[in-house]
């Protein structure tokens, strides 16, 4: 099974779209940029590191716009992990937090890795079918919460909206995934189950296509990367309508 899993891990790194590849590897323990998700998750002090390190160019942004960066840079790798696998293999490693780590790059999370060769398995009483898609889901939601929370609680960024931004990079993520292994419409029903059935990540999939011909979520928050100085409203931004 491991050999099976460092091969997939090798197929998901290599694999690349819009000019981007996820940086995503094995690695049993943390050292340099790498450091436990759980260390993220349980200790109040490792976020406002991290954030405290998170900037924009010469200038930088208000706090919390740099806490949205933050939490989207997380979410955004979580959600490709999870899509490249289900898209690419059928399979999802166990996406919990004694079993990832991640490395950051200016404050933010830019790569993620498998400590073992663990797999999930559907969760208990989870309320959808089983699926892959519901085990993805239930594993997110575990991961993504006490983040959210942390934010909140530290007068950042409310945790009602950052879970819905959260979910805006996982249907950005899915579609990601679905360009990066040329399965654009496995990913919209990807993105579709992860998405529709009501709970906090709980939102609308529109798509609109991109200058390039792209298929992008229309997204129902804004990273506010245009209150930066220089930034723009992104092409599917709610409010570039």
């Amino acid at each position: 099974m491991d050999d099976t899993l460092d091969a997939d891990i090798r197929r998901i790194a290599t694999a690349e779209a819009d000019g981007m590849r996820l940086l995503v590897r094995r690695q049993s323990k943390p050292g340099g940029p790498w450091f436990p998700v759980s260390e993220l998750l349980e200790s109040d002090g490792a976020p406002a590191v991290l954030l405290a390190r998170t900037g924009g160019g010469g200038s930088v942004p208000g706090e919390h716009i740099r806490a949205e960066w933050l939490f989207e840079s997380y979410a955004r790798v979580l959600g490709e992990l999870g899509t490249a696998f289900l898209l690419s293999t059928g399979r999802l490693p166990a996406l919990t937090p004694p079993n990832l780590l991640m490395a950051s790059r200016g404050g933010l999370i830019a790569g993620v890795a498998l400590r073992s060769g663990s797999m999930s398995r559907p969760p208990p009483g989870a309320g959808g079918d089983g699926s892959p898609a519901d085990s993805l889901r239930e594993s997110l939601i575990g991961l993504i919460g006490p983040f959210a929370a942390w934010f909140d609680r530290h007068g950042l960024r409310p945790e009602k909206t950052l879970w819905k931004s959260a979910a805006d990079r996982i249907a950005e993520a899915a579609l990601w995934a679905g360009r990066a292994f040329e399965a654009p419409e496995a990913a919209r029903t990807l993105a579709v189950e992860l998405l529709g059935p009501a709970g906090p990540l709980h939102i609308p999939l529109e798509t609109v296509i991109d200058p390039r011909g792209a298929q992008r979520h229309r997204r129902v928050t804004c990273c506010l990367a245009y209150r930066a100085a220089g930034g723009s409203l992104c092409f599917a931004c709610p409010l570039n309508r």
